[in-house]
């Protein structure tokens, strides 16, 4: 197996704080990520241990994910596993001030096979998970800007 590591960025103009907060409710994620819906398992604040779970659209089929958050760290740091079908997909979201604002910088890694890995790098990273999560951060960005 190789690991296909993904990164994206992108800068709000709102402080870190809130763009944490807003990040951290998971239930919320459908309004910046089309398609999405997630629902809380554990109850209480996001923190480590904290789980979901999701469906969402995936090339026009519904996906579930089981979500784990595995670090929380307000305001700077949030990451989680995302399982479907027998592949945990690892996100790590660092958020960090910058000109008055926030940068956030989001990495997807899984493990996949060398075949996969080619495929994605040439065909599904550039015409379809890449354009889905800029426009979802772009999204993401909007909503915060907007409050």
């Amino acid at each position: 197996m190789a690991r296909l590591v993904q990164n994206y960025g992108i800068f709000i103009n709102a402080e870190p704080t809130a763009v944490y907060d807003y990040l951290a409710d998971f239930t919320k994620h459908g309004e910046w990520s089309e398609g999405l819906n997630v629902e809380a398992v554990s109850e209480g604040p996001t923190e480590v241990g904290s789980e979901f779970k999701s469906v969402g659209k995936q090339f026009g089929k519904d996906v579930a994910n089981d979500i784990k958050v595995i670090e929380a760290q307000r305001p700077s740091r949030l990451a989680f596993v995302a399982s479907a079908d027998g592949t945990d997909f690892l996100q790590e979201i660092d958020l960090s001030e910058s000109g008055g604002g926030t940068r956030l910088q989001r990495k997807l890694s899984f493990d996949a096979n060398p075949l996969l890995k080619i495929i994605f790098g040439l065909v599904i990273g550039p015409f379809f998970a890449g354009p889905t999560m800029n426009k979802a951060l772009r999204n993401f960005k909007a909503k915060l800007e907007e409050s």
